[in-house]
């Protein structure tokens, strides 16, 4: 087939039947699974005869919640060939992501479920104890064990896909309401993965390699989708394994000839804080010829630092590619020249509100800015404008709201009229909800107008936050505002909470605390500090203009209350490291003392089972680094899976001191 005639994902995978390449599933160390191309074919085949078999038809909708790469990616493609729109779900233990999954299903139109048996269980407890045993029941009419291994006797009935039928919907993690839908149609995937293709100069020498969940649009487009269009090799680690053994990660690049990596910057943090260059004499990374850095705020200081750190190991000193992306916009929006693929601003952080001129600053004017990374130019078919509140547009800069426009940009949130005409102007442009400018052509991302931040590893929007605070009656209405505050090193966002209040700021100190539970027990996020103020901002039309306040508090006119255990900005900038522990504490203490600063809301007890407690993977993550920092080589993150209590990992801290 003429790679001109794909004009749908399904013509892509037909195109592939008799391709010989494919996808390497790394499970773990020297535990793979090789998947070529035509055989996904046939096995997406196969899974859809027996979603046919379940009553799932054209035009239906299945939510597909699976860790299992290998399953997930049967699901999916059984989707695109049958006509049933895909609702890729990230999995976790936690009570949010299991309300999550209820509240899509009952957006969406009387969908099917495909997990496995495991997570069924659990999401009918759950739907038994919240009063969603009617909404458990209707999944569970049309729900397929990912696990069941699909029959081969019965032949799909294909379905002929159009290139503006809807491919799949990719869900935000909304909190309190239910989370946006952003609808992706066939054209709108095949005209960015080829903007993708072209941006980066693939070719058929190049192999991708991630660690990124399918479920997010960095690993499903970009990493899977794109060099399926493009015909080449692909690998694609567990997310899991990553996090309890990231340098697997650049072992496994290296051993396969990976050319393209990605990761998002928490990625590379994680990577920095366990690598230990004389464990990796043999690693040559000379193949990899792209570092793709996105979906979140990129630190310029951590980029250095990554880039120098595996310099030994012939990284290519040009590697770093940082870009610009987002699901509403099929994922790619910039990419940096392939010349020319680093460089950053260093602007004056007190002139970055919405419709001022940026000022850049040398270096001898430092200690009053903050570094940016260009993150590049429009990829082919996309337009990008920096605009006004109102729409205008903005010249070079100058701060404002990045807006997109192009074949690859979403038509709209599913069922959300209101959004849509908020978000989506009547000439086709679509405000992004980030704030940044142009210089000299390179787009710079500053920060977030109103609607995403990233902390604790994940994407969490201010008035989801807002609303469950107000709804458990601890702040009134117009009082409160949540934003973020981005560290110096511009390593990561940490979350704030402005409470109006112009009395004792000690009179909040309990309330804080009970926000700081709440918010931690609900959305599974942490809170940096409460800080009182005597106005919350607002525009004319009576939007929380968060953006202000983050300013006065970094500007030190507004004093926090601390409330977790990282870094705030203050009078004194004190900072919290790792909880002290007295050498004369035994092992057991010492770790308990870990454990307990780092899972929020509940206490470790010596014999709790951390991974019963429903702890999520970047936590496991940051009590290894703990527990490294004070026992230096002693345990490998693999270890705790095989000592998972704090008694259990403490008696074998004690035999390694012994022997």
């Amino acid at each position: 087939m003429n790679p001109n005639d794909q004009t749908t994902l399904v013509d892509v995978l037909l195109a592939r039947a008799t391709s010989r390449r494919g996808i390497t599933i790394v499970k773990g160390h020297e535990q793979i699974e090789r998947i070529d191309y035509s055989e996904m074919l046939l096995r997406a085949q196969r899974r859809l005869a027996q979603f046919q078999s379940h009553g799932l038809e054209p035009g239906s909708q299945l939510i597909i919640q699976t860790n299992d790469n290998a399953a997930f990616l049967d699901a999916f493609w059984a989707c695109l060939l049958g006509g049933i729109t895909a609702v890729p779900i990230s999995g976790g233990n936690s009570a949010e992501h299991r309300l999550k999954l209820f509240r899509i299903a009952e957006k969406l139109e009387n969908p099917g479920l495909y997990t496995d048996e495991q997570t069924h269980q659990r999401l009918k407890e759950f739907a038994s104890a919240h009063d969603l045993i009617d909404s458990y029941a209707s999944l569970e009419k049309r729900s397929v064990d990912s696990a069941q291994q699909a029959p081969s006797a019965n032949a799909p009935v294909s379905h002929k896909a159009s290139a503006d039928d809807v491919a799949f919907i990719q869900f935000s993690s909304g909190s309190t309401s239910t989370p946006k839908g952003v609808v992706l149609t066939h054209r709108n995937l095949i005209v960015n993965t080829h903007s993708i293709i072209a941006g980066c100069d693939m070719t058929q020498d190049d192999h991708l390699f991630s660690w990124m969940p399918l479920t997010h649009d960095m690993g499903l487009i970009g990493f899977h989708l794109t060099p399926l269009v493009c015909d080449v090799d692909q690998s694609l680690m567990a997310t899991d394994v990553f996090v309890r053994r990231p340098g697997l990660w650049l072992s496994e690049a290296a051993r396969l000839g990976a050319t393209m990596l990605c990761s998002p910057n928490f990625g590379y943090q994680h990577l920095l804080k366990s690598f230990k260059p004389e464990k990796y004499e043999n690693l040559d990374l000379s193949a990899v010829r792209l570092v793709f850095n996105g979906a979140e705020p990129i630190s310029v200081e951590l980029c250095q630092r990554f880039m120098e750190t595996l310099a030994p190991f012939n990284l290519r000193a040009d590697a770093m590619c940082p870009v610009y992306g987002l699901a509403e916009a099929s994922l790619a929006v910039t990419f940096p020249a392939m010349d020319n693929r680093f460089s950053s601003l260093t602007i004056n952080r007190a002139q970055l509100g919405i419709g001022q001129t940026i000022q850049v600053l040398d270096n001898a004017d430092a200690k009053t800015g903050i570094d940016f990374v260009a993150v590049g130019k429009p990829v082919q078919n996309v337009e990008v404008e920096i605009q006004s509140d109102s729409g205008t547009a903005f010249a070079d800069d100058i701060t404002g709201l990045i807006c997109i426009r192009g074949a690859n940009v979403t038509s709209g949130y599913y069922k959300e009229p209101e959004l849509n005409r908020d978000t989506i102007s009547p000439n086709g442009w679509l405000n992004t909800g980030d704030l940044g400018f142009l210089h000299d052509g390179l787009l710079y991302i500053t920060g977030r107008a109103k609607d995403i931040i990233f902390v604790n590893g994940q994407n969490v929007y201010p008035h989801d936050l807002e609303e469950i605070v107000l709804q458990a009656g601890l702040v009134e209405r117009g009082k409160l505002a949540i934003s973020s505050y981005r560290s110096g090193t511009g390593q990561e966002e940490s979350l704030i909470v402005f409470i109006l209040h112009r009395a004792d700021p000690e009179e909040l100190v309990e309330v804080g605390k009970s926000i700081t539970g709440l918010l931690s027990e609900t959305a599974g996020v942490s809170v940096n500090a409460l800080v009182p103020v005597n106005r919350i901002p607002k525009t004319t039309s009576g939007k929380v203009q968060r953006y202000l306040l983050v300013q006065s508090l970094e500007s030190g006119e507004l004093t926090p209350i601390r409330q977790a255990n990282v870094e705030a900005p203050s009078a004194e900038n004190d900072s919290t490291q790792t909880p002290a522990v007295s050498a004369a504490q035994d092992t057991a203490s010492q770790l308990l003392a870990i454990c307990n600063a780092e899972v929020e809301a509940m206490s470790v007890a010596l014999e709790d089972n951390l991974f019963e407690l429903g702890i999520s993977s970047l936590t496991l993550a940051q009590i290894h680094a703990a527990i490294e920092d004070r026992w230096p080589d002693q345990v490998d993150i693999t270890d705790l899976f095989d000592y998972p209590t704090v008694a259990e990992l403490a008696v074998f801290l004690d035999s390694k001191s012994a022997a």
